[in-house]
């Protein structure tokens, strides 16, 4: 009866250390795979998406204006790579990466001959 006591108390003090290790590490996997979703945005889809007024909450004009504010400087890949940051589109380290920035200003320049 002893032994049986003993091993129960043993085993309910291992549990109550080992959980919350488990559950931290659960809770970082899922953000990792948070994160790798909303990661990507292709700049042809990006641009697509602000054209469409995905971004009109982060002050991105749709349609025309889109046209309008980047041929007269006011929007270019920068900012609207901020927007979709600000809206969760895209993850902050793609401010970083200049080929995907090279891409979004081409397809921005592209506006106009659509």
């Amino acid at each position: 009866m002893k032994s049986f006591i003993i091993t129960g108390l043993s085993t309910l003090v291992l549990g109550s250390f080992l959980t919350p290790v488990n559950a931290t590490e659960v809770v970082a996997v899922n953000s990792n795979i948070e994160e790798t979703r909303m990661s990507y945005v292709s700049p042809v889809n990006l641009v697509n998406h602000a054209r469409g007024g995905s971004f009109t909450e982060q002050v991105i004009p749709s349609h025309i204006g889109l046209s309008l504010a980047v041929k007269s400087n006011k929007i270019d890949a920068e900012t609207l790579v901020e927007s979709a940051i600000s809206a969760g589109r895209l993850s902050s380290s793609t401010l970083d990466n200049s080929r995907y920035l090279s891409a979004v200003e081409f397809e921005l320049s592209r506006l106009d001959n659509d």
